[in-house]
């Protein structure tokens, strides 16, 4: 009996041992390699800095297809988010998670057809002092109103004036649609009722104060309906 102790006594030690010498080689062997293992495939650093060119070449905000053209798939993004490289903005769409993320940019890129305005307009065009409590866009009227991201806010209306008034511009690198000055005090008296008089009329006031073009306005004010609305008050402000 003493005996048949002693040999699975020994038996027990020698498969911890070489439990523990088989852990060792392992994180030698990430160590070495830098690897990290998750997902179907080892993510190498080599991996990661491949993905951070993508961002870097594509912008901010890139889709799953995207990082799967590269070799990526659903788990290893899963890994990534968990890992803190990439934080998950919506299903589909991820950013790099040590990028500071401008909210224009990042609403720009996961709703490529909105356009900036109401209090989001008038701010870029410094037409009032409201800070906007959200980004509010304005899409097709027969789009379909898509998925919106828990961050940042985002308020989306619809048009059927879409296209009325809309210019592009560049903010940190990026390209954005806003409406123009002229579109947006239109929208703000098409919503004098909703967001109050006064507002609208601190935004026709600093509208007059800066860069004005009498004969745009009125062309938008015909064709969105409301000329007959917008006029008196434009022209009391002469």
């Amino acid at each position: 009996m003493d005996k048949m102790q002693r040999q699975y006594s020994g038996g027990m030690i020698e498969r911890v041992l070489m439990g523990i010498a088989k852990m060792t080689i392992f994180k030698m062997y990430c160590h070495l390699n830098k690897t990290v293992h998750f997902g179907g495939n080892g993510m190498t650093a080599s991996r990661v800095q491949k993905m951070k060119k993508l961002f870097k070449a594509g912008g901010p905000v890139l889709p799953a297809s995207a990082l799967r053209s590269i070799g990526f798939c659903g788990k290893d993004m899963e890994a990534l988010v968990r890992e803190g490289y990439l934080q998950k903005l919506r299903r589909g769409y991820y950013a790099l998670r040590e990028t500071a993320l401008d909210e224009y940019v990042v609403t720009a890129s996961l709703i490529p057809a909105g356009i900036l305005t109401l209090f989001s307009a008038a701010a870029y065009h410094e037409m009032t002092t409201v800070i906007p409590s959200s980004i509010e866009i304005t899409i097709p009227a027969s789009m379909r109103t898509p998925t919106l991201p828990s961050y940042p806010p985002i308020t989306v209306y619809k048009s059927i004036y879409y296209d009325v008034g809309v210019e592009t511009v560049k903010r940190k690198g990026y390209v954005l649609k806003v409406y123009d000055r002229e579109r947006t005090l239109c929208e703000f008296f098409r919503m004098r009722l909703q967001i109050g008089k006064d507002t609208a009329l601190e935004v026709l006031k600093r509208y007059m104060a800066g860069r004005k073009n009498l004969q745009k306005l009125y062309e938008y004010a015909d064709t969105l309906r409301m000329k007959k609305i917008l006029e008196p008050y434009v022209e009391a402000s002469l």
